[in-house]
């Protein structure tokens, strides 16, 4: 896509420039921070281009090109303290985290200082969240972004619960709200909103420590939503990084789908691949790279929760990523595609004391 393209995609769109930074957001009903001027064209001569990578190697460019998924920036990171930290910290219920952003200047659409406002919003760990229903802020930023790259903290005071799982687990999205720096567009699809806009990032990444000596493993959730505004039959399909193998270290998964999706899945056929039912409502997985948990059906509305217990035998050093992503479609009648996912970080040690 190039400059000259953008605004006539946008005609008809209302012209809603604020005239200070402070009446760039209004509240929606669902009470979530939206910009009255996301999608309207800047004056002609004052395009500006501040963005966040979806991946390692984005350059900006709207769609992303790239095959890799889009949920996991790295321009996102979550700390323990507001001194940084050099990857994603854990988070704890009540407790303060800070979030630090980078927004990255230029980009390929525009040049100069970019003013405008970072927010930062969370919303189950999972996949198919819904904009901007299923999104809480947690803070915003006024910034002047400048060439070069700019690191952004935004802190985030009580943390909530996020649910049956002990700990506190979520996915976090960056929208960069500039007069200067239009949006693409904006849906319910945060994949698809994410994929448009560079000024957009969603970072589903989750530290996950797991102790060799304990029996019950380390449990943390994956919400299944519901974009396509029609009931769906969605995969969780599951990817482990190939220089490091969880079950080398006799690492191993187990699924719980909960009563209402496990009846629905068996009422679908109970299909997957390198699973194994186990009992219960409980699934394990056979090969990490693989395995794919298929047909589970959604309703409109719905995002539950589903539960992932990690175990492991002997303690490494490093850290074992394993994705899992929710296939399903973006839209009623469309075909199954990524639709969110998360990267779990496991790292595997003794027990302390």
């Amino acid at each position: 896509m190039n400059t000259e393209s953008r605004p006539a995609r946008r005609r008809g769109l209302r012209l809603a420039l604020g005239a200070a930074l402070a009446a760039l957001a209004v509240v929606s009903a669902a009470g979530v921070a939206v910009a009255a001027g996301d999608h309207a064209p800047p004056p002609a001569g004052t395009r500006t281009d501040a963005f966040t990578r979806d991946q390692v190697g984005d350059i900006g460019t709207e769609p992303n090109p790239s095959a890799l998924p889009f949920w996991a920036s790295p321009d996102i990171k979550v700390c323990a303290t507001a001194l940084g930290c050099a990857s994603d910290q854990p988070l704890t219920v009540g407790g303060t985290a800070y979030i630090f952003i980078t927004l990255n200047n230029p980009g390929p659409y525009g040049s100069g200082v970019s003013n405008g406002v970072m927010n930062v919003y969370w919303t189950l760990l999972g996949g198919a969240a819904q904009w901007p229903a299923d999104w809480t802020q947690i803070g915003a930023v006024a910034v002047a972004s400048s060439p070069g790259v700019t690191t952004i903290t935004i802190p985030w005071v009580n943390v909530p619960d996020d649910g049956p799982a002990p700990g506190a687990h979520f996915c976090l999205l960056s929208r960069w709200v500039s007069p200067t720096d239009p949006f693409t567009f904006e849906g319910p699809n945060t994949v698809a909103n994410t994929t448009a806009n560079n000024n957009i990032s969603w970072h589903n990444v989750a530290p996950i420590p797991v102790v060799t000596s304990s029996s019950s493993g380390t449990t943390v959730p994956f919400a299944i939503g519901n974009v396509a505004g029609v009931p769906t039959a969605n995969d969780l399909v599951f990817g482990e990084g190939a220089d490091r193998h969880f079950a080398a270290v006799g690492g191993k998964v187990v699924v719980d789908l909960g009563a209402n999706l496990f009846q629905r899945w068996v009422a679908a056929g109970a299909r997957g691949t390198a699973i194994q039912r186990i009992g219960g409502t409980k699934i394990a997985i056979l090969d990490l790279a693989k395995a794919r948990i298929a047909g589970i059906t959604i309703n409109p509305g719905e995002r539950p929760q589903v539960l992932l217990t990690f175990f492991a035998a002997e303690p490494a050093t490093g850290v074992f990523p394993i994705t899992v992503a929710q296939f399903g479609p973006g839209q009623a009648g469309a075909q199954p595609t990524d639709i969110g996912g998360v990267r779990y970080d496991v790292t595997v040690g003794r027990e302390q004391g």
